[in-house]
C-alpha cells in the first residue's frame, strides 16, 4: 500500500488511536502521584516496618524496572505481530491496572495481600508504559503524509501532556469537592475508576483503526519474520539506539522534572499553595503543548538535527533562571518561569518520536525504539523526583536540580552528536537512498 492511496479518515483515525493511550497512561501516571501520599496510608500502614520498606523500594522501582521489559516484549510483539496488536494490548493492560488499584481493598481488610497487589499493578502499568509510547510513535508517524511526520508525531507529546492535565484537574476538583476524611476513606479511589471506561474506548479506537501502511508492507515481504527483532537491532542499529538513548535521556529527566516534581518544588521549596501550584502547572503544561505542534512543523521543515542541537542549548541557558524565577514564590514569576521550562520541553519532546521512528527500518522499529527509550526513562526520568529532592536537601539550595538537568542535557546532547556523526556516516546514507528510491 503506497503513502499517497491512504485516506485522510484513516489518517485521521490513526491520530486519535495513537492519541488515547498516552492520554490514558499519563491521566493514570499523574493520578498516582497526585494520591500517593493516601495510596501510602491504606497500603502500607508505617506501623509494620515490612511493610514500610515494600513500599518505598518496591512500588516506584519496580513501575519504573518495568518499563523496557515492557518495551522489549510490546516491541518484538508489534515488530512481529503489527502495531495495532501490540498497541491495543498495551492501553487495555494499563487501564485494566488502574482500575485495579482503585479496587483493591486496603491493608486493613486484607493485610500484606494489599501492598503486594498494588506493586502488582504497579508493574503491569509500567510494561504497558513500556510498550505504548515507542508503539504509538511509530503507528501514528508511519501514518503520516511524506514531509509531516514530525508534525504527526507531535501528537504523542500533546496527548501526554492533556493527559497530564487531565489527571491534575480531577486531582484539583476532587480536594476541592470532598472533605479529606471523604478523599482518604474511599474518595481517592473514584479516578481510578474512571480508567475503566476510558481504557475500553481506547481498545474500541485502536481495533477500528487498519494496520500501518509501512508495516503491512514489511509483513507481505516475509523476510523479517526470520529473526528475532531486537537480535537485528544490536546487530545493525547499535549506534542509533546509542543516538535515541541520548536524546530520550535528557528528554526524560526534563519531562519528569516538569510532570513529576514540579507541583512538589513549588509547594515545599517556593511555598506556594497546592491550588496555585496546580494552576501555574497546567498553564505551563498547555504552553508546552502548543510547543510541541510549532515543533512538529518546524522538524519537518528544518530537520531534525538543527532543532535537537538548538533546543537542547537553549534549555541549558533557561533552565537555571526558570528554576530562579520558580523559587521566588510569587505566582506571575513562577508563571514566567515554568512556561519557559515548558515550552522548551515540547520541542526537545517533539524530537524525540520523530527520532524513534526515523532511526530505524520498519522491520525493528518498535523493538529497538522501545527499548532504547525505556532504558533512559526509567534511568533519568524515573529517579529525576528522587535525585532533585536529594539535590535540594543536600546543598540548600533550590537552584540544585536546575544544575542538575543542564548538565545531563549537555551530556545527552554529546551522546546525540556522537551517534548522529557515526550514524550518519554508515546508516543514513543507505537510509536516503532507500527513501529515494521509494517515495
Amino acid at each position: 500500500m503506497h503513502h499517497n492511496d491512504i485516506s485522510d479518515r484513516s489518517r485521521r483515525k490513526a491520530i486519535v488511536a495513537a492519541g488515547i493511550g498516552n492520554f490514558v497512561e499519563w491521566f493514570d501516571f499523574v493520578l498516582y502521584a497526585q494520591f500517593a501520599a493516601i495510596i501510602a496510608a491504606q497500603f502500607f500502614p508505617s506501623d509494620n516496618p515490612t511493610t514500610g520498606l515494600l513500599a518505598t523500594f518496591a512500588v516506584f522501582a519496580l513501575g519504573f524496572l518495568a518499563r523496557p521489559i515492557g518495551g522489549v516484549i510490546f516491541g518484538h510483539y508489534g515488530d512481529k505481530h503489527g502495531r495495532k496488536k501490540s498497541l491495543a494490548a498495551a492501553v487495555l493492560l494499563m487501564s485494566g491496572a488502574t482500575l485495579a488499584i482503585g479496587l483493591t481493598p486496603a491493608y486493613a481488610s486484607i493485610g500484606l495481600a494489599a501492598p503486594l497487589l498494588l506493586t502488582l499493578w504497579r508493574v503491569c502499568q509500567g510494561l504497558s508504559a513500556g510498550g505504548e509510547y515507542a508503539g504509538s510513535s511509530s503507528f501514528v508517524i508511519e501514518f503520516a503524509p511524506e514531509g509531516k511526520k514530525a508534525l504527526y508525531g507531535s501528537i504523542n507529546p500533546i496527548a501526554t501532556a492533556l493527559g497530564i492535565i487531565g489527571g491534575a484537574l480531577v486531582g484539583l476538583l476532587m480536594t476541592q469537592m470532598m472533605s479529606a476524611d471523604t478523599m482518604n476513606a474511599w474518595g481517592w479511589r473514584l479516578p481510578f475508576m474512571i480508567a475503566g471506561p476510558l481504557g475500553i474506548i481506547g481498545l474500541y479506537l485502536r481495533n477500528k483503526v487498519e494496520e500501518t501502511p509501512e508495516f503491512q508492507s514489511i509483513q507481505n515481504s516475509a523476510r523479517q519474520i526470520k529473526h528475532a527483532p531486537l537480535v537485528q537491532a544490536f546487530k545493525n542499529a547499535k549506534m542509533s539506539m546509542l543516538t535515541l538513548f541520548g536524546w530520550a535521556s535528557l528528554n526524560g529527566l526534563g519531562f519528569y522534572m516538569l510532570t513529576g516534581y514540579m507541583i512538589t518544588f513549588m509547594t515545599n521549596s517556593a511555598q506556594m499553595s497546592r491550588p496555585q501550584a496546580l494552576s501555574v502547572y497546567i498553564v505551563a503544561l498547555v504552553l508546552f503543548s502548543f510547543a510541541c505542534f510549532a515543533a512538529g512543523k518546524l522538524i519537518d521543515r528544518a530537520g531534525a538535527r538543527i532543532v535537537a542541537y538548538l533546543s537542547a542549548i537553549i534549555m541549558c541557558l533557561i533552565i537555571v533562571p526558570a528554576f530562579g524565577l520558580l523559587s521566588a514564590g510569587d505566582i506571575v514569576k513562577a508563571v514566567v518561569g515554568l512556561s519557559l521550562f515548558g515550552i522548551v520541553m515540547g520541542f526537545i519532546c517533539t524530537i524525540t518520536p520523530y527520532l524513534m521512528v526515523t532511526l530505524f527500518p520498519a522491520n525493528i522499529r518498535y523493538s529497538a525504539s522501545a527499548l532504547a527509550y525505556n532504558l533512559a526513562y526509567g534511568l533519568l526520568g524515573g529517579t529525576a523526583p528522587y535525585v532533585a529532592t536529594y539535590l535540594v536537601s543536600g546543598t540548600g539550595s533550590p537552584l540544585s536540580p536546575a544544575y542538575y538537568v543542564g548538565i545531563v542535557t549537555i551530556i545527552g546532547l554529546l551522546i546525540t552528536m556522537f551517534g548522529f556523526r557515526h550514524e550518519s556516516k554508515t546508516v543514513h546514507a543507505t537510509m536516503m537512498f532507500k527513501e529515494a528510491g521509494q517515495s
